[in-house]
Formats: C-alpha cells, sequence, structure tokens
C-alpha cells in the first residue's frame, strides 16, 4: 500500500483552495429579509453564494444538487450507509470596525481577513477540497458522502428544515464549524423576548425617545444609541464622558435642541461568547438609568438591561443558571434592543443552554 504524505498533498493545492475560498468569500451572503422574495427567502446573498458553491463543484466535475434556494449538496462515493458533512455559505452582518472590505479576502500575518472565512465558508471550502483530494489520488469511499450546505445556518435554520423534508437524513455526520479536533455534544439554543409598553406615565422629567443596539439575537451589540428629551440636558450628558473613560468605551453626545443623543461603542462577539465582547446596549442602558424618566415602560426597559441583564452572561440574575461538567456554563447575549416612545420596546437575549436543564425549565425558574 502506498503511502501518502497528507500534508505534502495539502500543500500542493493550496493556492487552488485559496482562489475557490476568495470567489466564495467575495459574494456578500449575510440574510436581509427586506429583500426577500420567493425565489430568494432570505435575501439575495445567501442564495447567490449557495449557486456560487453548486457551480464551483460542478465545473470540478461532482454530482451537486440543490433543494430550492435553502440548501444543496455534493454527492460521492457508494454504498449502504450515509456521512454528511455540514456546512453554510450565510454569513453574520458585517457590523464596524472593519480596516478592509469584508467582502474582498485579505491574506495578512497568516490569516484571511473577511466575513465568513472561519464561519463558515473557509471550512466548508476546506471540506470540499478534502473531498477533491481523495479523488485526485484515486481512493474510492466504501460509503456515500454528501457535502451538504444550508444559507440559514445563521439565523432560523429553515434551511436544514426545508433539506431535511426532501432529503435522507445521514446515518453519521459532523460539521466543520467548530473548534478543532472534535465536538461531541452541542449546547440548546433559544431566545426570549421580553416586551414593553409605551403607555403608562411615570414621575421622572427625561423622556427616552428612542433606543436601538443590536444586529442579530446571537451577536453582542457593539453599537447602541439612544435619544432622550429632557428640558435638563446639562444634567444628562455631564458625566457620559466620564461613564466611557471609567469603562474604556467609545462613544459622543450631541445635542440638538430639547434631545440628546447618545451613542456608546463596545466590542462584538459571537453570542455564545458574550463575555468576550463588549455590550453596547447593556453599558448605555446603565448611565441611562441613573436617570428618572416620564415613562414607565422606559424605566422597567432601562431597568432589565442595567440591574438584570447588564455583565450577567450565564443567566444568575434571571433564576436560569446552570452548569454541567462537561458542557460548562449556560450562556445568555443580550442581542437585539429596541424602543421607541409610541411604540413600547423589546429585548431579546440570546441562551445557550447545557445538559441538564431545558427551555421549560429555564422559564420556570425566572
Amino acid at each position: 500500500m502506498t503511502k501518502i504524505n497528507w500534508l505534502q498533498e495539502v500543500e500542493a493545492r493550496k493556492e487552488a483552495l485559496f482562489a475557490d475560498l476568495f470567489r466564495l468569500l467575495k459574494v456578500p451572503s449575510v440574510r436581509e429579509d427586506d429583500k426577500a422574495t420567493p425565489e430568494a427567502p432570505v435575501g439575495p446573498g445567501p442564495k447567490a453564494a449557495l449557486e456560487e458553491f453548486l457551480n464551483m463543484a460542478q465545473e470540478d466535475g461532482f454530482e451537486t444538487k440543490q433543494f430550492g434556494p435553502w440548501a444543496g449538496r455534493v454527492e460521492v462515493g457508494s454504498g449502504d450507509q450515509l456521512v454528511g458533512i455540514l456546512g453554510h455559505v450565510d454569513v453574520v452582518p458585517v457590523g464596524t470596525g472593519w480596516d478592509t472590505d469584508p467582502f474582498e479576502p485579505v491574506v495578512k500575518d497568516g490569516r484571511i481577513y473577511a466575513r465568513g472565512s472561519s464561519d463558515d465558508k473557509g471550512p466548508t471550502v476546506a471540506a470540499y477540497f478534502a473531498l477533491k483530494l481523495l479523488r485526485e489520488l484515486g481512493l474510492e469511499l466504501n460509503q456515500r458522502l454528501h457535502l451538504i450546505v444550508g444559507t440559514d445556518e445563521e439565523s432560523g435554520w429553515q434551511c436544514m428544515d426545508y433539506y431535511f423534508k426532501h432529503a435522507e437524513m445521514p446515518d453519521y455526520g459532523f460539521s466543520p464549524d467548530a473548534i478543532f479536533p472534535i465536538i461531541n455534544g452541542e449546547k440548546g439554543n433559544v431566545s426570549a423576548t421580553f416586551n414593553f409598553q409605551a403607555g403608562a406615565k411615570a414621575a421622572g422629567s427625561n423622556h427616552l425617545v428612542s433606543f436601538e443596539a443590536g444586529l442579530r439575537e446571537n451577536m453582542v451589540p457593539q453599537d447602541a444609541t439612544a435619544v432622550v428629551e429632557s428640558a435638563n440636558l446639562a444634567e444628562l450628558v455631564v458625566d457620559f464622558e466620564s461613564f466611557l473613560l471609567e469603562h474604556q468605551l467609545g462613544g459622543q453626545v450631541k445635542l440638538q435642541g430639547n434631545q440628546a443623543t447618545f451613542s456608546l461603542i463596545g466590542k462584538a462577539a459571537h453570542g455564545s461568547t458574550p463575555s468576550k465582547g463588549v455590550n453596547a446596549a447593556t453599558f448605555l442602558a446603565k448611565y441611562l438609568h441613573r436617570f428618572e424618566f416620564d415613562q414607565e415602560g422606559a424605566e422597567s426597559f432601562l431597568h432589565l438591561l442595567a440591574d438584570h441583564l447588564h455583565l450577567d452572561f450565564e443567566g444568575v440574575n434571571l433564576g436560569m443558571a446552570h452548569r454541567d461538567p462537561v458542557m460548562q456554563e449556560l450562556t445568555m447575549n443580550v442581542g437585539l434592543v429596541n424602543f421607541q416612545d409610541d411604540k413600547g420596546g423589546s429585548v431579546v437575549a440570546n441562551f445557550r443552554y447545557p445538559k441538564g436543564t431545558d427551555p421549560e425549565k429555564m422559564a420556570a425558574q425566572t
């Protein structure tokens, strides 16, 4: 039996891998519900990325199959059992703070900088090149293998719901979308929405016109903005700069008439690791909650964010905290925050829960 130098074989194909990966990375594939159509239900970007990937595989001579605008697969091998490799080509919103165009990949200091380079276009293309490598080396698979690619992993997983209504479930599978070498279990994932009414009056002298933060529930908000109306703006803004300095945050306040617009810059992070980010929403709420507002809804909204959710990454203040010896702690991310004085507000928190608890237990504990 011929011995194969796998590292050498991979190195020989590195430039070809980069070419295909960059081709895929250049497709902006963020979900855009405002551009959704029946032909592109999560917007044109994810569909375009899926079609680009399948075209790439077809050009290389692989058998492919597309499942509407939702998913597709590359098929290799033959046998009784089916192995599935699950990847995705949709990406989270770009956010701010990029030094380069997030959809024009750049290689710098041994890293590829582009949205989706690690989650999950890079790993998906790497898995695809593994299939190419096996074929080019003449190694036949004794079982069937499907490289399954979805378009809605970052949101509602509608891609997989659709796919498995029309395709068989693999007997075995893995997803190249996590830490190497292997993760053999994954936390549950659920989100909760806290709603606040606009209506009733309160005793305060300030008025919360609006509060906006967050791009997705599974992302730590990097930016937060609030507009406050007050007859005493000086009192509102005098300590904001020192608050930013104390917590090493970016931001500013702009005055116009009887309104102050507060902007605060934190640090984005994935919602599964909220402690690695700096949540701009809860920090801004923490500052504003020191003042009294004339709306009960605004008071409750700021109270939840500032006193119960701020810097609580494990749901302790909500009574949901739970730890598994292997999966470790439940984590909580405050991802979407909104308040409008004429409509009320909402806070969407995303929970990743380990073995030993579930959404029903979590709800009962609050």
